[in-house]
């Protein structure tokens, strides 16, 4: 039998292609950041600053030659591919990336979120895209740029549910707890610095947070791993949903003992699929550069670090850097040990 072959394309896609490659697959990436592992796990095209039209054309034709189906990852959601898709269609990924046509939805279904205003403190968003990207909070009315959806800013716990849709139903996975500002990965405000897997919460909530992340799935025609963004207050507001592989995917994985991807295809190709309990805790946390730095040593194969750069690579100041991953029988114990491997990070590697 011929080894199965896929394509993925987005900004980061070094978690997916290891999953698909531990699942079997043949990759081929195509991607802005051509990491250090993602090396061990694909063939690895390097393309940026081109516009999705051309993006798509170069996807297309990578798929035809090598008779692949493609997966859409971060930032790509709704590229305008002409090849086969393994997962939500870009034309459904394009209306839930469009936040403004995404929260009008919601509305109408009678799902909370939170509301639009003009009043500072509120958060600015672009009113396309997903992921967390360029979102801040706004405090007076000097601080109102034009072109920004503005949100009421509601304080509570970043969370989200990861689930799997199929043509049949959607099974909830996790739920996670969402990183953002964590000044220890030298970031603030709600930069997105990783994920923790499995949230605990009383049953009560935990039950209202699924059924909401349900509600909203079934909304949208997608299928495969999709996540459902929430901030968790006096209820589940809704966030935004990713019609995609979510970047909690390292820390579900090593949780569960599951491998994602699969369970990804056996939605996508109407299988049934088994989802586990969860068997410990476990984090991804993105390290940020506070400086110009240079990369002096390769860490491929610790088994703690991911999203690894390449020998000789500088980040610039405010840029990611590279993901930290621990697990432990403790919630309180995981936290060390990132910074720990945070340590070890800079006196390995810098």
């Amino acid at each position: 039998m011929s080894t199965r072959r896929i394509v993925i394309v987005g900004h980061n896609v070094r978690n997916v292609a290891e999953s698909a490659r531990k699942a079997g697959y043949k990759v081929f990436a195509i991607t802005k950041y051509v990491d250090a592992d993602l090396k061990l796990y694909a063939e690895a095209k390097k393309v940026e600053d081109v516009k999705d039209k051309e993006l798509a054309r170069i996807v297309d034709e990578v798929a035809e030659s090598l008779n692949a189906k493609v997966v859409l990852a971060s930032g790509c959601e709704d590229l305008p591919v002409k090849s086969e898709v393994l997962g939500t269609d870009p034309k459904v990924a394009e209306v839930i990336t469009n936040k403004l046509k995404f929260y009008k939805t919601l509305e109408k279904a009678g799902i909370p979120f939170p509301g639009l205003t003009n009043d500072p403190p509120c958060i600015l968003k672009p009113i396309k895209g997903g992921g967390g990207l360029g979102i801040r909070l706004a405090r007076d009315e000097d601080d109102l740029p034009k072109g920004y959806l503005r949100q009421r800013y509601v304080s509570g716990l970043p969370c989200s549910v990861s689930l799997i849709a199929s043509d049949r139903n959607v099974k909830p996975i996790a739920i996670n707890r969402i990183l953002v500002g964590w000044e220890e990965m030298n970031v603030k405000d709600f930069v997105y610095c990783g994920n923790l897997t499995p949230l605990i919460l009383e049953k009560e909530i935990r039950e209202k947070l699924i059924k909401t992340a349900i509600d909203v799935v079934e909304l949208f025609d997608v299928i495969g791993s999709v996540g459902v963004d929430f901030i968790l207050a006096d209820k589940p507001y809704v966030l935004e949903l990713n019609p995609r592989f979510q970047g909690s995917l390292d820390s579900i994985e090593w949780s569960y003992d599951v491998n994602l991807f699969s369970l990804h295809v056996k939605a996508c190709e109407g299988k049934d699929f088994e989802i586990s309990k969860p068997k410990r805790f476990a984090c991804r946390a993105i390290l940020f550069a506070d400086r110009e730095i240079r990369i002096k040593s390769d860490l491929t194969g610790t088994g703690i670090f991911a999203d690894i750069p390449n020998v000789g690579e500088i980040i610039n100041n405010g840029e990611p850097i590279v993901s930290i991953l621990a697990s432990s029988e403790s919630e309180k114990e995981i936290f060390g040990k990132i910074l720990k491997r945070r340590d070890l990070f800079y006196r390995l590697s810098l």
